[in-house]
């Protein structure tokens, strides 16, 4: 694997890694609710599918030689000439795009798992905590 190739798709995990440490994050904060939790672990997930698209469609030659996977490398290892570097580009882009399908596919499983918890729960949970609050005493 070429470095600059390596370089991309090991920030991209690292990228990865970062927003499913803050997706978790947040489904503990929701645990006392888990059908809410899934859905804010799967928009957590969805956001970042959705951002990995964005940055490949607006990915330009000036852009890529901006990003981190090209900035982050020493001259030597850059691919050379405008060709390696073309080519480095539509590596970059694959790598975001194959990102983003695998966040879309996470997202999706947990909408999944939302679903079928809030079907299978009959503990009406939070809600009738709330709700038994603002009745007021008694």
């Amino acid at each position: 694997m070429i470095p600059c190739a390596r370089f991309a798709f090991f920030t991209l995990t690292r990228d990865s890694l970062f927003v499913a440490l803050a997706g978790l994050l947040l489904m503990t904060a929701f645990s006392f609710e888990p059908p809410l939790a899934f859905e804010v672990g799967a928009s957590v997930a969805l956001v970042f599918s959705i951002g990995l698209l964005a940055r490949s469609y607006f990915m330009n030659e000036e852009r890529f030689r901006r990003s981190e996977a090209w900035r982050a490398l020493t001259p030597d290892e850059r691919p050379a000439g405008d060709t390696g570097q073309q080519f480095a580009r539509e590596h970059f882009e694959t790598l975001l795009l194959r990102f983003a399908q695998g966040a879309s596919a996470v997202a999706a499983l947990l909408f999944a798992s939302a679903l079928l918890l809030s079907l299978t729960l009959d503990d009406p949970g939070f809600d009738a905590i709330v709700t038994a609050g603002l009745a007021g005493p008694g």
